[in-house]
């Protein structure tokens, strides 16, 4: 079923036609249309089942699946979430372009082509919007917004894929897929929002696999609702849990290196095992005491690549948990790195699967540390002289190619080589709340405020 917001289109009429109403009447058009639309969206039946509507049988669609080929296409550079960039970054602050969009941003953009065969397109979730689409040459506005009005983007990076949608979460309980126009337009529709009616912002940033299932989760009350969704401009719901045994927020699912199982953090500090397909439970481990899950950490697993073992940030330290060896078995948990009684882990990890190192931000009430461990948990280094700033936001670090280091901190963007030694360190006028994105030779981050930046082109 395709969702159409029907004061949007009235206001489009309007437009066309050439005609100014009293603005109390088009209030009380929007406030009508909107009531109905929600009436339309939650039936009693969503209410006492949010997973009612599901159907294990995927239309079929045309065109390519799975996420964009671009840069950065959702939360964390991949699927696995591991926060590095096949692509070298910035060796200077050059700052290239800024751009103030309307609204706060809190999460980190994408940056991908928003149809197979076009230039990258930086997409960020920003206020109502709930996405704007820049051109990353120059910082100009593509488009802003859509044919329907939301609330906040809030935590949810988008997700960019199945051959020209962008998918985000925002503060009304809803997953958008966008209806992404071609390069250049400034139209963009929306083909579907998938809601949850038993309330749950969705804050986690959605992921899509390689057949491009979009994986969405919710806090639902504190129980915890996961849904898969079929890809394409028709909103289907292919699976669906709920109650999962714990809220989710801000923390996105990861799925593993073959894509068959997805795997989320919920409760605060259980982890969980899905069918990609099916959403049936494989296995779940608790690894800390479980705890009221809170609006701001986020502690989305992340999987290496090459072995499939998952590392998940809390706050006793990193723990590394391997998957069962065989069908029915049982996960193996370690405390990998212990934090000690004072520092908190809010945000995931990093990690460079070439040179087998982890590399985290770690809070305490009074200061902040970024470490870089190996594999086994030793710490190569860390730096506690980082400035004003703390990793209790969304803003986990990510890894260029050669394995540089790039933090939003604070009001500063913060560039450090790989053996922890300061390559660069910019201040802005404005806090950063989510960690940036890497383009080839470019960095991409924007403040709470709504401003955009983009750093690099830096000379040989």
């Amino acid at each position: 079923m395709i969702l159409r917001n029907s004061s949007a289109r009235a206001r489009r009429t309007v437009r066309r036609a050439g005609l100014l109403l009293p603005a109390t009447a088009l209030i009380v058009g929007a406030l009508l249309g909107a009531s109905a639309f929600a009436a339309e969206r939650c039936s009693r039946e969503l209410q006492r089942n949010p997973c009612a509507e599901a159907n294990p049988v995927c239309p079929a669609v045309a065109g390519p699946v799975g996420p964009s080929a671009g840069s950065w296409p959702v939360f964390q550079g991949n699927a696995q979430h591991t926060g590095a960039s096949p692509f070298r970054g910035p060796v200077c602050d050059r700052r290239i372009w800024s751009r103030k969009l309307p609204g706060s941003l809190f999460a980190a953009p994408a940056l991908a082509p928003g149809l197979p065969g076009e230039p990258e397109t930086l997409f960020v979730p920003v206020g109502k919007a709930p996405l704007c689409a820049l051109n990353p040459a120059d910082g100009s506005v593509l488009w802003c917004g859509s044919d329907q009005q939301g609330r906040l983007a809030d935590r949810s990076s988008p997700a960019i894929g199945n051959g020209g949608l962008g998918y985000v979460g925002t503060r009304d309980n809803d997953l958008w897929a966008i209806d992404l126009p071609p390069f250049g337009s400034a139209d963009a529709t929306v083909a579907w929002r998938q809601k949850v009616c038993t309330d749950g912002d969705i804050t986690a940033p959605p992921v899509i696999g390689n057949d491009g299932l979009v994986y969405m989760t919710s806090d639902s009350l504190g129980a915890g609702t996961v849904m898969a969704m079929c890809p394409g401009n028709v909103s289907q719901l292919k699976w669906c849990i709920n109650p999962l045994g714990g809220g989710i927020r801000n923390a996105s699912p990861a799925l593993s290196p073959a894509g068959d199982e997805l795997y989320l953090l919920f409760g605060g500090a259980g982890l969980a095992a899905l069918d990609a397909q099916t959403g049936a439970e494989r296995w779940r481990i608790q690894l800390e005491p479980k705890r009221s899950v809170g609006r701001i950490p986020n502690h989305a697993p992340v999987v290496n690549p090459e072995t499939g073992r998952i590392y998940v940030g809390l706050w006793r330290g990193i723990w590394a948990v391997d998957p069962p060896a065989s069908p029915g078995g049982q996960p193996t948990a370690t405390l990998l790195f212990d934090t000690g009684q004072g520092e908190r882990i809010h945000t995931p990890p990093a990690i460079d699967v070439k040179r087998r190192s982890i590399v985290v931000g770690v809070t305490d009430p009074l200061s902040s540390t970024l470490y870089s461990l190996d594999f086994a948990g030793n710490v190569e280094w860390q730096r506690s002289d980082l400035g004003a700033g703390d990793f209790r936001s969304n803003n986990p670090p990510v890894l260029d190619v050669r394995g540089r280091i790039y933090l939003a901190f604070g009001r500063s963007l913060i560039a450090l080589q790989k053996d922890g030694t300061t390559l660069w360190h910019s201040e802005f006028s404005g806090p950063f709340d989510s960690s940036p994105i890497l383009g080839d030779g470019r960095v991409y981050a924007g403040t709470n405020e709504g401003t955009v930046y983009a750093i690099g082109d830096c000379p040989p």
